[in-house]
């Protein structure tokens, strides 16, 4: 049976000379590897692997955010049948142990953060360097280039790396690779952790391939087309699109500087393909609005019949989507709006639904099959249904093996061959799938109605100078919200700053904010933008019920983060961290 190491083969026996990856040297110009040398490239990888004596199931540990000795590292474990893991860059020292200890890892690579902004606190490397010694089971770890070389005996460079597995043989790899069996653990990927440590997923060859089967037959990509990558390849929507589906189908892979950057890059590549949390579609969305609302002759153009088309292709230029054939949200509801707008400037935006636990996609909408408000059908030869208290059950052969060394948590997940996966909803008579909540997060208010916190959180971020929403609920009167200022809209449309001269960096707007001689407090205590706030807020409430309606909010003075253990890497809530945060301001709306 096929595995992504055999794509690669197939990749080098018939597009050798075709483009595989491309990124940008020092000097930012486009450096591009066929697949002929990415092929090289990843058998160097898997041969010093296993000159370090890495054999068929061992972890090797990743450490950074999307580079080149990713992609290398990733496919070179999973050539000899060993197992990568993959480490989010932004997660905390206590994190990465548990994470390399968990899975019982004898290699780290460690790469970079590319918004560190220069505090060594958030740097892999120093983070790794201050935990090493509590890990006596890591044999070595590598430091990817450009990345500062620590004082350290179990350090060791790249080009070192690569220089000790130069004397393996050919034949060693290729054992390797013929040991894979479908049910093999192809990949460790870690949750987020909301609620406690992370737990390791372990995912199959088969998962992979079943996966991508599925997508494949709803969407259809041919080989070369452009693709940006950016989301963390620590995470499973990572994984699956920009190392498994990139392999798949012979994609020409871009890689993105930094997170920051996507926008940039995909005006400058212009993908076919694009995937992305809902924060992008967000800020795109809020820029959009901003330039529509404040330009009468954009507004005037969208609205003529005539001049539709050219004023859409415009803002679809503006937004890097000129050439997008199908675009993806996940991993979090969007709002509604975002999804009817961009599909009404013709940009093929649908909502799916999936998680770790199932190898990224359960239920997909697409050409032809696509109801906005749901997540879509189900994809094919997937099953979903609904338990009596509403909890979405899936099955079908994407289903993890299990947790990694946590037969308990497995046994509570997986039960009768069914994926319990703690999100609530319901299914349309047509077979569309709405998600109303996560199990363990629906509040109960004082008067006993049950109140689903995410919906009404995504529905309010739609409010373009809102960054972040955080609904109180639980055992309460009322319902109430801890809102965040996005200090990119404030600098567009209160300190009317270009959008061109906006910085992408949260830092460094905070920074341009001061230079302007103002705060965030400046803001978040301005009645006029919080008068603005409400008339947002009263609008936004008519979609809820009378319970489920905030009938107070608070406007906080930062960002939630995840340096202050705020938010996971992925960008989710933590909801027992923000109460702790928070307490004082949410008592006193009560």
């Amino acid at each position: 049976m096929m595995n992504t190491p055999k794509y690669l083969i197939r990749n080098l026996e018939r597009y050798s000379t075709e483009p595989a990856i491309s990124s940008k040297d020092e000097n930012g110009n486009w450096k591009t590897e066929n697949w002929s040398q990415f092929s090289d490239y990843v058998i160097g990888i898997a041969k010093s692997m296993i000159s370090y004596g890495i054999k068929e199931n061992d972890k090797v540990s990743i450490l950074s955010y999307n580079r080149k000795e990713w992609y290398g590292s990733y496919v070179a474990a999973q050539y000899i049948n060993a197992v990568p893991v993959g480490i989010y860059h932004t997660s905390s020292s206590n994190e990465i142990e548990w994470v390399v200890s968990n899975s019982n890892s004898k290699i780290i690579f460690v790469g970079h953060n590319p918004n560190d902004n220069d505090e060594k606190d958030k740097m892999p490397i120093n983070k790794v360097n201050s935990i090493i010694d509590s890990l006596p089971k890591v044999e070595l770890f590598v430091i990817m280039n450009n990345v500062e070389m620590p004082d350290h005996p179990k350090a060791v460079s790249w080009d070192s790396f690569i220089e000790n597995g130069l004397n393996v043989k050919s034949a060693d790899i290729k054992k390797g690779l013929e040991s894979i069996n479908d049910d093999d653990t192809s990949s460790l990927i870690y949750t987020s952790g909301t609620t406690g440590n992370p737990k390791g997923v372990e995912l199959t060859h088969k998962n992979w391939r079943f996966e991508l089967d599925g997508c494949l037959s709803v969407m259809s990509f041919d080989q070369g087309e452009r693709y940006v990558s950016w989301l963390p390849l620590a995470h499973v929507f990572g994984q699956l699109v920009d190392i498994h589906f990139w392999i798949r189908k012979a994609l020409h892979m871009h890689l993105v500087d930094s997170p920051l950057n996507i926008i940039d890059y995909a005006k400058e590549i212009k993908p076919h393909f694009f995937i992305s949390v809902p924060r992008i579609y967000e800020k795109v969305y809020s820029n959009f609005k901003s330039a529509i609302d404040s330009n009468k002759i954009l507004k005037f153009g969208l609205q003529v019949p005539g001049l539709s088309s050219i004023f859409k292709n415009k803002l679809k230029q503006a937004a890097g989507f000129s050439e997008v054939r199908f675009a993806i949200s996940g991993a979090a509801p969007i709002n509604k709006n975002i999804l009817k707008f961009f599909q009404k400037i013709n940009i093929p935006l649908f909502e799916g639904y999936g998680m770790t636990e199932n190898t990224a996609g359960a239920s997909l909408n697409y050409y032809g099959n696509n109801k906005i408000g749901s997540v879509g059908k189900a994809l094919p030869n997937t099953e979903i249904k609904i338990a009596n208290d509403g909890e979405i059950l899936l099955k079908g052969d994407h289903v993890m093996k299990g947790y990694y060394n946590n037969s308990k948590a497995t046994n509570e997940t997986l039960i009768d061959n069914w994926l319990y996966t703690g999100d609530v909803g319901f299914l349309d008579t047509d077979g569309y799938l709405f998600i109303t909540g996560r199990k363990k997060e629906i509040y109960v208010s004082s008067a006993g109605k049950n109140i689903a916190p995410l919906i009404i959180e995504e529905t309010m971020k739609s409010i373009p100078f809102i960054s972040q929403c955080f609904l109180i609920g639980d055992n309460r009167k009322y319902c109430s919200a801890l809102f965040t200022l996005d200090i990119g809209a404030i600098l567009r449309d209160e300190i009317k700053i270009e959008v061109s001269k906006i910085p992408k960096d949260p830092t460094q707007q905070v920074k341009l904010l001061s230079e302007n001689g103002y705060s965030i407090e400046d803001f978040s205590n301005d009645q006029k933008i919080i008068s603005k706030l409400q008339i947002e807020v009263d609008k936004l409430n008519s979609n809820f019920s009378n319970p489920e309606q905030l009938k107070k909010f608070s406007l906080l003075n930062r960002d939630f983060s995840i340096d202050y253990g705020e938010l996971t890497p992925t960008m989710k809530i933590r909801r027992k961290q923000i109460y702790e945060n928070w307490s004082d301001v949410i008592e006193s709306m009560y």
